[in-house]
């Protein structure tokens, strides 16, 4: 993976952006090495040790569920008070622990509240990696660094169930374990790699101290509305939100929901669903780069659109899951692509379109559709797959596809914010 150097930012040499950036990197691979150690393991865990059984081994992921989102809809405006890297370093360290204590708990009540806690600092970890990247890159070149971490991600969704499994081998709570390890890892990169908040360039600093402008930008910063505040105030970020929220909640009729219902039009094992997630993300490692220089040039709403729309046309492919097994592969291919073109271009334009001093508010706020869709994905697929026959459910996804992207692509032809940067 080759790390392209970004144009230096105030307060920062070139060099010293670049070691930062590739600091973030590597944070980002951890932590999805991170959850790729546990998250095949969790239910396994909670029926053999965590003291849970039947359905509510599920409760695991819904108090997570509730912590990251009720996380994000102050954690960004927190970012954005006490600084970037502060944040970064807090959320990781608190994931460390929540994740980490897992290995020495027996106990229904216990796991519950680690993974509500757990949830809480992680709903703080991703906007905030996310307005790193923005406050250490040029406008120009955020869709490309949106992509490299996007490929970091996506490399360590490969390994970590990988590494899972090795872990599995001496006991099941030793996933949590490896996890702790590899957040704890994290946090000695976020403290030897990235500069502190002060230096990462002016903006950063106006809306963490107020010493560049004043007291009054001081005082600003310390009243940064949370993300809903802002979803409210701002019809870019609530049509964004919208449009995120409808894609990740058809996402997740396939990620939740994909084996019950693919198994109603075609037998499907275990092992050949799973390979379809492996597809997804070995396209991401080796095509996501390609795609961003292909976008970095081109109208944003155009890519918007084109993102969300092939998104939908890929999952609508999964109707036609009788066909064959390779009609899977090739719908999955089109929805990673979407995917590739629709997940940078929104995180390189919320960076570009927030106000000064409130990036990774406007990152929580986006990262809050990935929530809503986790919340109502599940419930919403299994729900239409009762009413009507499966391929109705894969069938919806391309409506709700074109209507996001039609919600995003309007979003950019709004007139811009008093305040945030100039779209590129």
């Amino acid at each position: 993976m080759t790390v392209q150097a970004p144009a230096p930012r105030s307060g920062l040499t070139e060099r010293q952006v670049k070691r930062a950036f590739r600091g973030l990197l590597t944070v980002r691979l951890l932590g999805a090495l991170a959850d790729g150690v546990m998250l095949p393991f969790v239910i396994l865990w909670a029926h053999r040790v965590g003291g849970l059984s039947g359905a509510a081994a599920g409760a695991l992921f819904l108090v997570q569920a509730v912590g990251e989102f009720t996380g994000g809809l102050a954690g960004g405006a927190l970012a954005d008070r006490i600084g970037h890297r502060r944040m970064l370093l807090l959320s990781t360290a608190g994931m460390a622990l929540g994740y980490g204590s897992l290995f020495l708990v027996h106990h229904a009540a216990f796991a519950l509240g680690l993974f509500l806690v757990a949830g809480l600092f992680e709903s703080a970890f991703h906007p905030t990696i996310a307005a790193l990247v923005g406050d250490l890159h040029a406008d120009e070149d955020l869709h490309h660094a949106y992509g490299l971490t996007r490929v970091a991600a996506s490399i360590g969704g490969v390994i970590g169930p990988i590494l899972g499994a090795a872990a599995v081998a001496l006991s099941l709570s030793s996933v949590f374990a490896a996890a702790g390890v590899l957040l704890v890892v994290a946090v000695v990169a976020v403290l030897t790699a990235v500069p502190a908040d002060r230096t990462i360039g002016q903006e950063r600093a106006e809306a963490d101290t107020g010493e560049s402008a004043g007291e009054g930008a001081g005082e600003e910063a310390k009243a940064v509305p949370g993300a809903f505040t802002q979803i409210l105030r701002d019809r870019r970020l609530a049509l964004l939100v919208l449009g995120g929220s409808l894609l990740s909640i058809t996402f997740t009729w396939w990620a939740a929901d994909g084996l019950v219902l693919l198994n109603r039009i075609q037998s499907l094992d275990t092992t050949a669903y799973a390979a379809l997630f492996a597809v997804d993300a070995l396209a991401i490692v080796l095509f996501q780069l390609r795609v961003s220089r292909w976008a970095r040039r081109r109208d944003t709403g155009r890519l918007l659109f084109l993102g969300a729309a092939l998104q939908g046309i890929g999952l609508a492919g999964f109707a036609a899951a009788g066909l064959g097994y390779p009609v899977l592969v090739v719908a999955v291919l089109i929805t990673s692509f979407g995917m590739m073109i629709y997940g940078p271009t929104t995180s390189a334009f919320i960076s570009r379109h927030a106000p000064p001093g409130r990036s990774a508010t406007y990152q929580a706020a986006l990262s809050t559709s990935q929530d809503i869709g986790t919340a109502i994905g599940p419930t919403s697929g299994l729900a239409i797959g009762r009413i009507g026959p499966p391929a109705l459910v894969w069938l919806s996804a391309l409506p709700l596809g074109l209507l996001a992207g039609l919600a995003t692509a309007r979003a950019t032809r709004r007139p811009a914010r008093e305040g945030s940067r100039p779209r590129i």
